[in-house]
């Protein structure tokens, strides 16, 4: 009986979410034709898709005011919002992803300067899988590019010394990683870095990873022991969000290791950034922007147009 209900209350939650949603597209609907016919059917531009953006802006709070915990924010996340204008001629694709679902590694350093060792040993793991010629310079460079000094830890590690327009500190996104890679090849010659897929393994954002959002190759990164079988259900096929920790070490017990170092679950008002990505088409020509919607303040923040 307990099962059946509780069964019963997770349709009936699905269920209210897609009405809502259902609810939030019909406005949508009606506001980009608008939108849509005043820009005109053949012009498509970057102050258009804006004034887009900026109504999404608007229905989101009513479209995820339903999201109160780890569940609820595990079906937004699975099913992508569908927006067509009524003849046809416009249409929208938007998806909410996680950034918490990787390594952040601005964490190799912690907030006081020192190495932490405990995502060094990680990494470590990484290079074990995908072999590169020298680990330890490899983290030199991270280290004095996160850190807002000018000492090398090894001769020509500080890339801020070396090219004018590199500045120090939190490596925010894919080309200043890849600032990185370039000096460590510069640097050892090995081009086996280039081999591994950091887009797989490394983000840029949080202290900690959503455990529902978590890739399974990181999982397995984390927890050695386990298989890549049993890392997939329990990330990328699991059949529930976890609620909370206990929930997660009871399904699996070798998380309770590293659950505090790496993991948090999402809980109703915690500051979260979605990822919002956005395929526009128009009557010839498409766009497809990405940004940030933060749960708590409401506001869409760094846009980029792809």
């Amino acid at each position: 009986m307990t099962v059946r209900m509780k069964k019963n209350g997770i349709v009936l939650m699905m269920t209210l979410i897609l009405i809502t949603i259902i609810m939030g597209v019909t406005t949508l609907i009606l506001t980009q034709s608008s939108r849509l016919s005043r820009e005109g059917e053949n012009s498509f531009s970057h102050a258009a898709t804006m004034r887009i953006i900026h109504d999404l802006e608007r229905e989101f709070p009513r479209l995820l005011d339903s999201i109160t915990g780890a569940e609820q924010l595990d079906l937004a996340m699975r099913i992508p919002l569908q927006i067509e204008n009524r003849n046809a001629t416009f249409n929208l694709t938007a998806t909410l992803e996680s950034p918490y679902d990787r390594l952040n590694i601005n964490r190799l350093l912690n907030p006081d300067g020192n190495v932490n060792m405990a995502y060094v040993t990680v990494f470590r793991r990484l290079f074990e899988r995908y072999p590169i010629a020298d680990p330890d310079m490899f983290f030199k460079v991270v280290f004095d590019t996160i850190d807002n000094d000018s000492l090398e830890r090894d001769g020509q590690t500080e890339i801020a010394l070396l090219w004018s327009d590199f500045q120090n500190g939190a490596v925010t996104n894919e080309k200043q990683f890849h600032c990185i890679l370039e000096r460590y090849i510069e640097l050892t010659g090995d081009t086996a870095v280039l081999a591994i897929p950091w887009n797989v393994y490394i983000g840029f954002q949080g202290d900690k990873m959503d455990l529902n959002a978590v890739r399974p190759e990181v999982l397995s990164l984390l927890l050695p022991g386990l298989s890549a079988e049993r890392a997939r259900s329990l990330s990328l096929y699991r059949t529930k969000a976890f609620e909370n920790k206990d929930e997660a070490v009871s399904a699996e017990p070798q998380l309770a290791t590293v659950f505090d170092t790496y993991f948090f679950i999402y809980q109703s008002k915690t500051p979260y950034n979605l990822l919002c990505d956005v395929q526009i088409q128009g009557s010839f020509q498409k766009q497809h922007v990405r940004f940030q919607y933060n749960l708590v303040d409401k506001k869409v923040k760094r846009v980029e147009f792809l």
